[in-house]
C-alpha cells in the first residue's frame, strides 16, 4: 500500500450545541438540525441535553446521518434526557440529517451536541502482507488517543460494525507523539481521540510494505 497521511486534524471537545445552534423541538416528525456536520470533520457520539424542564425520558429519538467513513447510519431508541440531564448515543456520527422523536415534544426542547471522543475515517490495510503496518502519530497540545485495529474485513460490511481493539500497546491511551509497528494480519485501523483540549492536533501516518505472503 502507498504511504497514507491522515490529518492534521484538530479534534474539538464536548459541545452541547454542536449540531443545533438553537434548542431542538419536533412534533414527532423527522426534523433537520441547524448544523449538519461536525466542525472538526471527525465522527463523535451525539448528545441530547435538556434544560430544567419536564422530563423527556418517555420519548425515544432516532438519529439519521453518516458514520466516520461517510456511510449512511441510523441509531434508534435513544431515550430522551430527564430534566437538566444529558444522554449520549452509542454510535459515532460525522453528519446528522434528521432527528425524530417517537412523540411530539410539546414545549420541551433539547440541545443537540457532541461528546469529546472522536473517530477518524477507517484506513484499510494489506492484511496479506508478511510485514505489519508502521504508525507514526504526531501530537501537538493535549490529546489522549489510541490507534484501534480490526481483524475483520473493512469492505465486507460497514467498518463500524467490526470488532475494534486498541491492540497496539504502544499506541493505546497515549498523550505524546509515538512511532510503533502494528499487528500482523490487521485488516484496518482508525484513530480514536479519547480526550482532548481544544487547539490540540494530531497527524497520523501509516506505511506498510506490499510484499505478500505465500
Amino acid at each position: 500500500m502507498r504511504p497514507i497521511k491522515v490529518g492534521p486534524f484538530s479534534p474539538v471537545t464536548a459541545l452541547t450545541t454542536a449540531f443545533n445552534a438553537q434548542t431542538f423541538n419536533s412534533t414527532g416528525a423527522a426534523t433537520a438540525v441547524t448544523t449538519s456536520a461536525t466542525s472538526d470533520l471527525l465522527a463523535h457520539k451525539v448528545t441530547l441535553t435538556a434544560p430544567v424542564q419536564a422530563t423527556l425520558a418517555g420519548v425515544t429519538f432516532t438519529i439519521i446521518g453518516t458514520d466516520s467513513d461517510g456511510n449512511a447510519k441510523t441509531e434508534a431508541g435513544l431515550v430522551g434526557p430527564a430534566s437538566g440531564a444529558t444522554v449520549t448515543s452509542t454510535g459515532y456520527f460525522k453528519t446528522i440529517t434528521t432527528i425524530q422523536p417517537s412523540a411530539t415534544m410539546g414545549a420541551l426542547v433539547v440541545s443537540v451536541g457532541i461528546a469529546a471522543p472522536s473517530l477518524s475515517p477507517t484506513i484499510p490495510l494489506e492484511w496479506r502482507s508478511i510485514v505489519a503496518a508502521m504508525h507514526d502519530a504526531t501530537i501537538t497540545g493535549t490529546i489522549n488517543y489510541s490507534v484501534q485495529e480490526t481483524f475483520e474485513g473493512v469492505f465486507d460490511q460497514r467498518a463500524e460494525l467490526n470488532q475494534w481493539d486498541a491492540s497496539i500497546s504502544a499506541l493505546s491511551a497515549k498523550t505524546a507523539s509515538v512511532q510503533s509497528i502494528g499487528s500482523l494480519g490487521a485488516c484496518g485501523v482508525r484513530f480514536l481521540t479519547n480526550t482532548v483540549t481544544n487547539g490540540a492536533t494530531f497527524t497520523w501516518r501509516i506505511v506498510q510494505p506490499t510484499q505478500l505472503s505465500g
